[in-house]
C-alpha cells in the first residue's frame, strides 16, 4: 500500500511538470530620453536605447546622438557629450538655463533610430514658511530603540492650479582624518562610493494618496520617491510630516573628525515628474526588511517622450541643511 502511495504521487508530481516553449520575437530598439531641469543647472540629458528582454546589455549609452534644446519654442542650441569614463550617452547645453513657467523642449535622433522629442513645464519655486525638527526614541518590534527626529514643513501652497511636490532627505557623512576625507551618502551618487543607513518614513497622510498599491511601505531612504499633490489643502497653507532614523551626531576626537549632515529637499516637481516618480514608488513591494519588487506584476512605466521612452521633467528645489552637533 505505501508502494502504491508512493508511486501515485510521484506520478501526480511528474504530471504537474511540462516543457513550455516561448516565442519572444525581437522588438526594435527606440531612443530613450531622461532629463531632469532646474533653474539652478544647465540643461543636461542622457540619451540611450531601449532594449529586448534576451540581450546582453554592457552599455546602452547613444554616443553620436543629437539633442536640440527649445525653450518656449525659440531653439537656444545643440548638446553636447558630457566625458565621463564610466558613464556614455550624457549631454549638456552649458550656459542654458530655465525659468519658472518656461516651456522645455528637448528634440533627440540618432542614426538607426526614429527621432523623438518631449516637452515639460518648470513649475514656480515651493513657498517654505518653516522648518522646525522634534528628536525622540523609535522603538521596534524587536524592542530596539532608534534616536529619531520628525520633520515639519510648513508651506504655502500656489492657489488656482494643481501642484506636485517631492520630499527628499539625505544624510551625508564627512570623515576627516589629517589630510584626507571622504564623503558617504544614504543615497546613490555616482560620485560617492560610500553610503550609510537612513530610513525615511512618509507619515502624512497626502503621501498615501499617492500609493495604489496597498502593501507598498513608506520607508525609502534610498530612492526618497515621496510624491504628494495639494489635493488635500489646495491654495492654503499646510504643514507636512515625516520623520528618519537612526540620527547620529557629529564627533570629533585627536585623531578623526566625523561631521553628519541631514539635506532636506522639498520640490515642486512637473506633472510628467510626479507620475513618473508615482508608477515607479508603486513597484515596490515589501516584507519587513526584504523588497519583493520581482514579484510585482509586469506594468509598463510612464513615459512623456514621443515615439520613444523616458522622461523630461522639470523641478525648483527648497534645500535646507541640519548640520548635527558634537556628542558620542
Amino acid at each position: 500500500m505505501k508502494k502504491f502511495l508512493f508511486l501515485l504521487c510521484w506520478l501526480l508530481s511528474v504530471s504537474c511538470i511540462r516543457d513550455v516553449e516561448l516565442e519572444l520575437p525581437p522588438v526594435p530598439s527606440r531612443l530613450v530620453l531622461n532629463s531632469s531641469v532646474s533653474p539652478d543647472e544647465d540643461v543636461t540629458a542622457f540619451l540611450s536605447k531601449s532594449w529586448f528582454i534576451l540581450d546582453t546589455i554592457t552599455d546602452d549609452g547613444i554616443r553620436n546622438g543629437t539633442i536640440r534644446v527649445f525653450v518656449n519654442d525659440r531653439l537656444q542650441g545643440t548638446m553636447q557629450p558630457m566625458e565621463n569614463e564610466r558613464y556614455t550617452g550624457q549631454y549638456v547645453l552649458p550656459g542654458c538655463r530655465v525659468v519658472s513657467g518656461d516651456c522645455l523642449r528637448l528634440e533627440a535622433a540618432a542614426p538607426g533610430f526614429d527621432p523623438i522629442e518631449a516637452e515639460t513645464v518648470i513649475p514656480d519655486p515651493v513657498e517654505v514658511l518653516s522648518v522646525d525638527t522634534v528628536r525622540f526614541f523609535k522603538f521596534s518590534s524587536l524592542g530596539y530603540e532608534y534616536p529619531s527626529l520628525r520633520l515639519y514643513i510648513r508651506l504655502r501652497d500656489e492657489p488656482d492650479k494643481r501642484n506636485y511636490y517631492r520630499l527628499m532627505v539625505e544624510k551625508v557623512v564627512e570623515y576627516k582624518k589629517g589630510d584626507s576625507v571622504a564623503v558617504a551618502s544614504s543615497m546613490s551618487h555616482a560620485d560617492i562610493p560610500l553610503s550609510v543607513s537612513l530610513n525615511l518614513v512618509y507619515e502624512d497622510p497626502v503621501f498615501r494618496t499617492t500609493a495604489t498599491n496597498p502593501i507598498v511601505d513608506q520607508l525609502n531612504g534610498k530612492t526618497c520617491r515621496g510624491t504628494f499633490t495639494d489635493d488635500m489643502f489646495d491654495g492654503n497653507e499646510y504643514t507636512v510630516c515625516s520623520s528618519f532614523y537612526p540620527v547620529e551626531n557629529s564627533y570629533a576626537d585627536d585623531s578623526v573628525m566625523t561631521t553628519v549632515h541631514y539635506d532636506v529637499r522639498l520640490l515642486a516637481v512637473s506633472e510628467a515628474y510626479y507620475h513618473y516618480l508615482t508608477v515607479v514608488q508603486n513597484f515596490s513591494i515589501s516584507l519587513g526588511d526584504a523588497y519583493l519588487d520581482g514579484l510585482v506584476e509586469p506594468s509598463a512605466t510612464y513615459t512623456n517622450v514621443k515615439n520613444g521612452f523616458g522622461i523630461v521633467a522639470g523641478s525648483q528645489v527648497y534645500h535646507r541643511r541640519f548640520t548635527m552637533p558634537g556628542g558620542e
